[in-house]
């Protein structure tokens, strides 16, 4: 498996922005792709730093995204968002260990 980072700075008061195009336009065409497994994003919402994780099932499918054009598609949705260009880097995912999905969901719930 294979990790994609995309490191950025935002305006904070358009975080919520931000936001709602990772979840209602990035996740939903990423899940179209071959190979894409999962995307996490991380903020800090008084810095406006923060990042995506992509997990694709290998290195050739999430360099599929920046050949085909899928991945700058995505970055040119956030013009106006970004305060600076974003950083990528990726990596070969060595261990993943995931948590009982019962024991995470019941974290989530009390978190809210």
């Amino acid at each position: 498996m294979y990790a994609r980072v995309l490191r950025f700075k935002v305006d904070p008061r358009k975080i919520d922005d931000g936001i709602e195009i990772y979840t209602d336009g990035y996740v939903p065409a990423a899940k179209q792709q071959s190979g894409f497994l999962e995307a996490i994003l991380f903020g800090d919402r008084e810095t406006g730093r923060g990042m995506t994780l992509s997990i694709w099932e290998s290195e050739a499918a999430a360099k599929a995204t920046e050949q085909s054009g899928f991945l700058q598609q995505v970055i040119a949705k956030f013009a106006g968002i970004f305060t600076e260009p974003p950083t990528m880097e990726g990596f070969e995912i060595m261990v993943r260990d995931l948590a009982d999905l019962s024991e995470m969901h019941s974290v989530l719930v009390k978190n809210k």
